[in-house]
C-alpha cells in the first residue's frame, strides 16, 4: 500500500508540474503574440517623456509609415501658410544646416510617408502577427522641443532680416515681396511654435509668433494702399477670367481700381480663342491662349510675360468656347498665381 501511494503521489505531482509548465508556456506565448505596448504604450514609454503612436500594415515599411502618420496627426497644427510658398521656402533653405524641412513636413502630411527622418522620429518597437506588422514610433519630447526651438530661433533671424530690408527699400513692389516672404516664414514659425507647445504638453496664453505674424500682416495692409493695380483687358476678355485675375492680386495684398491714376502695376490681359480642326465630325475644338503682361511703373521694369495655351473640345461651338474660358480660369487661379509669386520672389534675391 505504501509503495502504491508513493507512486500515485509522484504521478500526481508530475501531472501538476506538467500542467504548470503548460500554463506558463501559454502565458509566455500569449505575451509574445500581443506585446503590452500595442495597447498601453505609455507603460513602456511614459507620456511625460515620450510622444508615441502605433501603426500597422502589410509590411514593416507600411507599418512604419502608418505609425508616423498617426504620430503627426496627434499634434499637427492648422496650416495658415500657403503650402506652395512653404514648399518654396523649404527649397531655398535646403542647403542650410537646419532641420526645417523635416519639421515642416508635419505641416503637410504629403511628405510623411517619404521622410522617415522627420522630427527626430525613432521606431522603438516592432511586432509581426499573422502577416500584419505593428510598429511603435515616437520621439523624446524634450529633445525634439529643443530642435523646434532652434528652428524657431533661426526663422526669427530670417524674419528680422527680411523686415529690415523692407524698411529700407524704396521700391514698393520689392518692399511688398520682402514682407510677403517674412509673412510666410512667420506663418511657418507660428505652426512650429504651436506644435512645440503640444510636444511639451503645455498651454500658452501668449504666443509671440502669433503677434509677430499679425504685425507683418498690418505692415502689408498699410503698404497695400500704395500697391495699386490697373487692369486692362483686351476686347472679348471673359468676365469669369476678369474675376479670377482680380482675386489673385487681391489675395496677394494689391488694390484694384478702374480709375487709378498712378498705379504701381499695369496689367494687360488677353484671351484668344481660335477654331482648330482635328479632323473629327462629332465635336468642335478650340485652341485658346492666355497672355498677361505686368509692368512695374515705379521702376519701369517688366515682369516676364505669362503665356499659357490649351485645346478644348465640345459638342457645339458655344460649349467649346465656354469650356475654353473655364479651363483658362483654372490656369489663372493656379499657374498664374504661382507665376506672380515666383516673379515677386525673384525681385529680392
Amino acid at each position: 500500500m505504501k509503495t502504491t501511494f508513493t507512486t500515485f503521489a509522484s504521478s500526481r505531482w508530475l501531472s501538476l508540474a506538467l500542467l504548470f509548465v503548460i500554463m506558463m508556456t501559454a502565458v509566455s506565448c500569449s505575451t509574445t503574440r500581443t506585446p503590452g505596448w500595442l495597447s498601453s504604450p505609455g507603460e513602456a514609454y511614459p507620456e511625460n517623456q515620450y510622444l508615441t503612436a502605433v501603426g500597422s500594415g502589410s509590411s514593416l515599411q507600411a507599418a512604419q509609415n502608418n505609425a508616423i502618420g498617426n504620430l503627426a496627426r496627434i499634434f499637427r497644427a492648422d496650416v495658415r501658410a500657403d503650402q506652395t510658398l512653404v514648399d518654396d521656402y523649404i527649397e531655398t533653405m535646403r542647403n542650410e544646416d537646419v532641420d526645417l524641412e523635416r519639421i515642416t513636413s508635419l505641416i503637410s502630411t504629403t511628405r510623411i510617408e517619404s521622410n522617415m527622418e522627420m522630427l527626430n522620429v525613432q521606431v522603438y518597437e516592432t511586432h509581426q502577427d499573422n502577416g500584419t506588422y505593428y510598429v511603435l514610433a515616437g520621439f523624446e519630447r524634450l529633445r525634439t522641443s529643443t530642435i523646434y526651438s532652434r528652428e524657431i530661433s533661426n526663422n526669427e533671424m530670417q524674419i528680422s532680416e527680411l523686415r529690415s530690408r523692407a524698411s529700407g527699400e524704396e521700391s514698393v513692389i520689392r518692399k511688398m515681396s520682402l514682407l510677403r516672404s517674412a509673412l510666410v516664414v512667420s506663418e511657418v514659425n507660428e505652426n512650429l511654435s504651436r506644435q512645440r507647445d503640444q510636444i511639451l504638453n503645455r498651454s500658452v496664453q501668449y504666443n509671440p509668433e502669433v503677434e509677430q505674424r499679425l504685425a507683418i500682416e498690418r505692415e502689408i495692409e498699410e503698404l497695400s494702399r500704395q500697391a495699386t493695380i490697373r487692369l486692362r483687358m483686351a476686347d472679348g476678355f471673359p468676365r469669369e477670367l476678369d474675376g479670377a485675375l482680380k482675386t489673385v492680386f487681391q489675395d496677394m495684398g494689391f488694390r484694384l481700381g478702374e480709375s487709378v491714376t498712378d498705379p504701381l502695376l499695369e496689367v494687360h490681359a488677353q484671351f484668344i480663342v481660335e477654331d482648330t480642326d482635328l479632323g473629327r465630325d462629332d465635336a468642335v475644338f478650340k485652341h485658346w491662349s492666355v497672355i498677361i503682361d505686368i509692368t512695374d511703373t515705379q521702376t519701369r521694369t517688366d515682369f516676364r510675360q505669362f503665356f499659357h495655351e490649351g485645346r478644348t473640345g465640345a459638342a457645339s461651338d458655344d460649349q467649346a468656347t465656354r469650356r475654353s474660358a473655364r479651363d483658362a480660369r483654372d490656369v489663372i487661379e493656379r499657374p498664374f498665381r504661382s507665376f506672380v509669386d515666383q516673379q515677386m520672389r525673384s525681385l529680392i534675391n
